[in-house]
């Protein structure tokens, strides 16, 4: 509704006018209680040219975004009230003309911004605009040890080289005008910069100094480029870009200069700079010469020596003269001591330098590896990573636009690629692109996409890349690593029987593509032979190896266009026992604790991929394999691969797509606070006693790979209080709370009770009628089974469309002489085959060749109603027209790499429904679009950037914030009122800093702490101990008394002291390689590890998740491989055991200053509590 006024001061301002009707229509009276203000829209008409000093005409309109508003006014303050403006009453009428529909629209959908706030920005940019910094060299170099500047690369300007800011982007940026008139321009985003000094240079200019955590980006005046696009023609700059980027010294033109950085710094809330001279120098650390004579250094020597040498230069951890200075200790310990000690110690270098490195003078690099050298002695035990158990030895690679960083070996999860070529691991290495601050590479529609990929991916992707002279090429990827950017090269090598194995050798072994009777056009299409191949990437479990003739081919359940069986076959339950127990031999012991086999595997097998279930009509060891399995052939991998055996149901958690979506189908907000609330209280309950804490540990996922919540119920049971377990154990507690309300304020993710996560397998049997559902889990605590009754929910993640969400009826205990009776198909959610549709398919285009559905009963999550779900055709194909090469392959890579804007169509999805709701005209768009983009990476036909809707309004949703903006001093998000938004308002995260103490205390720790544990000290230690002071101590001692004599044996301390010094450096290596930051010094702290959370603030979800990810999967190898080593081989009795497992928990304790120790005494721990376990099932055993 449109108001006229008149009687205005012309005096009055905007600002004037908009303040007075804000205080009327955020008062009480016109704003109702937890609503955001009202947005409204002024206008001033201007004054005509014969009316000068005035700045009106002294009339206007108010528009206000609802009908009833405009009238309130008009009654309040159109008749003989009026409402005061600049000293002076209007008067308020109804305008005779109608607001613009776009008008009102925009007020409906934009957040009101104060007029200070917008002063305040408008001030702020006119500053930014008017005042630039004039720079008369620009430098890029290396902080040495001594305190100096190293000059690596400069160049000189007259006139053409201003520093200006930017409040929009939030950035400062050198522009740069050459002699063609083309502006070049170096971008350093704020957070970037970790500090800045001032002072002058002995130049005799004023300098600048700026040290960043990263890399800049550089752009020109058409679209934003890399920094390698800045002078890609100038030797030195390409050459010094790796190393010399980290540190950029601006000599500025004059003194004034300096006054007017230091004044923007402080407009734009950074840190104040420092004031003080930093002395620079030519050294050539990285010249031309220097970096040659470390080339042919390196490919001289042992690849395992080289790779880690190159991991010390390329991660800026020494200069290229401080790598040179020790050649003589590398080349003699080669000499005298192998390959593979030198090697290690390397890494042991490479994990110490930046704690170890004492005093700030040229040689300091040099004489700490000189005495670490002295005192390394490589722990005679070696960790029993037998990659035939499915583990894997693996290198890592980090390549950005400018560098690369090196990490590993890590022990990872294998596949069938790397069963193949156990002896070489070392020649393979997971490679994933990412931008210099390490975080994945996202579309900018700023960037120049497409020429940055050509120049930065596609070279590497079809050339290779060296390290230390090897040349690696591109070799494949798997589905789950494609998506973060990760693929695997490979450089040649020769097998045992001597023949040369090569990428294109290992492709061709993997089986047969083309010529397909099933899939003619597979070998026309890079992106799916792309994804046939990487099959053989996924990371699996062998089990055992199964004969031709046991595999059935049986036709798939069709009925019109669709498949009930897509990607799901049978196993019999003979065959299904055998597999879990070759994987429970080899597996952890979580396995050998599950309440029964499983009934479901995921499995690759002979060229297909997907499901197999459980039929109990089958007998004998039989699988059947369906059509919609087979990918391609492969008749000699006869291996039944492992990718996942589910043999427990996992939880349910609400996300932020799924609560958008059931609040727009009529959940109220009042179930998901409710819910969310008994999260957070969970989670500070967990204080309260160890048995919660161990329950909720358990329920969040946190600590897995140590097994916490096991270890803490054994000591709830000996009657241990938290107050008594140390500063260590409330670091980690503290650590798990705030994961928890972090993911709650971030994602959501709230746990409910009563549902489960299941995978979906099909009724091949037809007792299901079409909107049914079976699915019985198996309750680890109670040993039970529980059957789902009664109208459910169910959903697969991810969820966009109101169809995707439906609500079906589980059967519960089936009758008796039923399939189900005979079979329940335990911890697995069993669909119909039944009806015109599978119900799968309407869950967000579902399948079951391995998807988990989300299920729950909780009724209060119901929707009354189910909306139609989502029918679209797949994407097309994007053909060639000729057959595929992995050059074609890798085109595609880089396509995708340009064109992923999956995680983009989801997030807008959520910002407009945010702004609207679920059923806009954008939001069914988005569903579409966002169908297709699943899809690229099997189509490889992308998603268009033009065809995806953006959100209407320049500010973003509270919720949408990255965690590293303050949203109090940020004007560019509003508060959502959408469920998602008041839920992350609720969740209070304010306790953060407690990570800088711990930080802090773990460098100290590094740095002081001794090489190596002398035993004859600790065991002397352990003989005249008295933990008379220690309750925990003591309590344990008394329950191991039970068993064995306690006092110490020197031969179970040697060992323990060797198992923890390779376990400490091997998890320094993890916590190094998994620390978000890239500056040298990242590193990740032992609680965190343990938790298997990261503290650091992370812009991008995404990259904080798969870093997570990957510490687990890492730790928990680690961890496992302490465990089979305390616990011996076949051989060892159960008492030595825990006495082996006792000693290392006192080991442990006594070297807690040592890192790793304290959360080495967590896994001792937890296999004393196993051992003792045993013991009294062996004995109970031998009195029945």
């Amino acid at each position: 509704m449109e108001l006229f006024f008149r009687d205005l001061s012309y005096r009055a301002t905007l600002s004037d006018v908009k303040e007075a009707f804000a205080s009327v229509l955020h008062s009480p009276r016109y704003l109702p209680e937890s609503q955001p203000p009202w947005n409204f829209d002024v206008y001033l008409f201007p004054p005509l040219r014969n009316q000068p000093g005035r700045d009106n005409r002294g009339i206007g309109t108010v528009t206000v975004p609802k009908l009833h508003l405009g009238q309130d006014l008009l009654r309040d303050y159109g008749g003989s009230t009026s409402l005061v403006v600049a000293g002076r009453k209007i008067k308020l009428t109804l305008s005779k003309g109608k607001p613009a529909p776009a008008t009102v629209d925009k007020l409906n959908r934009e957040p009101y911004i104060s007029p200070k706030v917008y002063e305040s920005r408008a001030a702020t940019k006119e500053s930014f605009q008017r005042n630039t910094v004039g720079i008369h060299t620009l430098q890029l170099g290396w902080e040495t040890r001594s305190g100096v500047f190293s000059v690596e690369w400069e160049k000189h300007f007259q006139e053409a080289c201003h520093l200006a800011f930017s409040d929009n982007r939030r950035e400062m940026r050198i522009r740069i005008l050459d002699q063609q008139d083309v502006v070049r321009s170096i971008a350093i985003h704020w957070s970037q910069i970790s500090w800045s000094a001032t002072g002058y240079g002995d130049e005799g200019h004023p300098q600048n100094l700026i040290q960043s955590h990263l890399n800049f980006r550089s752009s020109t005046l058409e679209k934003r480029q890399r920094l390698l696009f800045l002078y890609p023609d100038d030797a030195d700059f390409i050459r010094v870009l790796p190393y010399a980027t980290l540190s950029i010294r601006l000599l500025c033109r004059s003194i004034v200069d300096l006054k007017i950085y230091k004044e923007l710094c402080k407009i734009a809330r950074l840190p104040t700079p420092k004031d003080f001279t930093f002395h620079a120098n030519h050294l050539g650390l990285f010249s031309a010469v220097m970096l040659e004579q470390y080339h042919q250094w390196i490919t001289s020597l042992d690849w395992s020596v080289a790779f880690q040498l190159e991991a010390l230069l390329r991660g800026r951890l020494a200069d290229t003269k401080e790598v040179l200075s020790i050649r003589g200790i590398i080349d003699n310990m080669t000499a005298s001591k192998g390959a593979s000690h030198t090697a290690d110690f390397l890494r042991s270098v490479v994990n110490n330098t930046v704690f170890e490195i004492q005093g700030h003078h040229e040689g300091a690099f040099k004489a700490s590896v000189e005495r670490h050298a002295q005192n390394f002695s490589w722990p005679s035990l070696s960790y029993p990573w037998d990659p035939k158990d499915g583990v894997l030895s693996c290198l890592h690679v980090s390549i950005s636009p400018t560098s690369m960083k090196l990490g590993g070996p890590f022990p990872e999860r294998s596949n069938r690629v790397m069963r193949t070529y156990t002896a070489n691991h070392d020649s393979f290495i997971r490679v994933s692109f990412v931008e210099e601050n390490d975080l994945r590479y996202q579309h900018d529609r700023e960037i120049d996409g497409p020429a940055f990929i050509g120049k930065w991916v596609s070279p590497t992707l079809r050339d290779g890349f060296a390290i230390a002279g090897k040349r690696f090429r591109f070799l494949a990827y798997s589905q789950s690593a494609l998506k973060s950017h990760t693929v695997w090269f490979v450089k040649d090598f020769s097998d045992p029987n001597g023949d040369l194995i090569t990428a294109a050798t290992i492709i061709a072994g993997l089986g047969k593509f083309d010529g397909l009777e099933y899939d003619r056009k597979l070998i026309y299409c890079p992106a799916r032979y792309a994804a046939r191949i990487s099959q053989a990437f996924t990371t699996t479990d062998s089990s055992i190896s199964i004969q031709a003739e046991e595999i059935i081919l049986r036709e798939d359940i069709e009925r019109d266009k669709y498949c009930f069986t897509e990607g799901v076959g049978s196993i019999s339950p003979q065959l299904a026992r055998k597999i879990w127990r070759a994987l429970q031999q080899r597996g952890s012991r979580a396995t050998r604790r599950a309440i029964t086999y499983p009934r479901a595997f995921q499995i690759r097998l002979v060229g297909a991929k997907g499901m197999l279930s459980v039929d109990p009509s089958l007998s004998g060891d039989v699988v059947e394999l369906r059509p919609s399995m087979i990918k391609f052939d492969a008749p000699h991998s006869t291996n039944v691969e492992i990718a996942q055996a589910f043999v427990r149901p996992s939880k349910y958690y609400l996300n932020r797509p799924l609560i958008m979506i059931l609040e727009g189908l009529g959940i109220p907000y009042s179930v998901f606070k409710t819910l969310q609330d008994t999260a957070v209280q969970d989670a500070y309950d967990a204080a309260t006693s160890l048995e919660k804490a161990a329950n909720t540990l358990d329920q969040f996922g946190l600590g897995a790979s140590y097994r916490l919540s096991s270890t803490l119920l054994h000591l709830a049971k000996l009657g241990i209080s938290p107050e008594i377990m140390g500063g260590f154990y409330n670091q980690m507690l503290e650590f798990s709370i705030h994961h928890i309300l972090r993911d709650l304020k971030h994602h959501a993710r709230i746990p409910v009770n009563d549902g489960y996560t299941l995978v979906g397998v099909a009724d091949i049997h037809h007792y299901l009628q079409e909107g049914e559902v079976f699915a019985c889990v198996t309750i680890q605590e109670t040993n039970s089974i529980r059957y789902l009754d009664g109208p459910v929910l169910i959903s697969r993640s991810p969820t966009i469309h109101p169809g995707d969400v439906q609500v079906v009826r589980a059967i519960g205990r089936p009758p008796p002489g039923s399939i189900f009776a005979r079979e329940p198909l335990m911890n697995t959610v069993v669909f119909s085959v039944e009806g015109t549709r599978p119900l799968p398919s309407c869950l967000g285009g579902g399948d079951l060749d391995g998807d988990v559905y989300n299920i729950t009963f909780l009724k209060d999550l119901h929707p009354e109603q189910n909306m139609p779900p989502a029918a679209y055709d797949p994407a097309p194909k994007k053909l060639l027209d000729r057959p595929s090469t992995m050059n074609d392959v890798a085109d595609f890579v880089a396509d995708y790499i340009n064109s992923d804007i999956l995680g983009l169509v989801a997030i807008n999805w959520l910002l407009i429904a945010d702004l609207h709701d679920i059923f806009h005209d954008d939001c069914i768009k988005l569903c579409r679009i966002h169908s297709n983009a699943v899809d690229y990476p099997k189509s490889g036909t992308p998603v268009t950037l033009n065809t995806v809707p953006k959100p209407k309004s320049e500010r973003k949703p509270d919720w949408n914030a990255p965690e590293t903006v303050d949203l109090d001093a940020s004007h560019d998000f509003y508060q959502s009122q959408k469920a998602i938004g008041r839920l992350f308002r609720a969740i209070d995260l304010s306790d953060v800093q407690i990570h800088n103490s711990a930080a802090r205390q773990q460098r100290r720790r590094l740095r002081d702490d001794p090489l190596e544990a002398d035993l004859d000290e600790v065991f002397a230690a352990l003989c005249i101990g008295d933990q008379q002071g220690d309750p925990l101590e003591l309590a344990v001692e008394n329950r191991v008394a039970q068993f064995i004599n306690t006092d110490p044996h020197s031969k179970f301390v040697a060992l323990a002291i060797d198992s923890l010094e390779r376990y400490s450096m091997e998890l320094q290596g993890i916590c190094a390689c998994n620390a978000l930051q890239r500056h040298k010094d990242a590193m990740l702290s032992e609680e965190e590890a343990v938790i298997g959370t990261i503290v650091a603030k992370c812009s991008q979800r995404r990259r904080r998740r798969e870093a997570m990810a990957q510490l687990r999967e890492q730790t928990n190898y680690l961890v496992r491989s302490v465990r089979d080593e305390l616990a011996g081989d076949d051989e060892t009795s159960q008492l030595d055991w825990l006495a082996t497992a006792w000693a290392a928990w006192k080991v442990s304790q006594h070297l807690k200053y040592k890192f790793g120790a304290n959360s080495y005494g967590w896994i001792a721990l937890g296999e004393v509590f196993d051992a003792m376990k045993a013991i009294e099932q062996e004995m109970s055993s031998s009195r029945r």
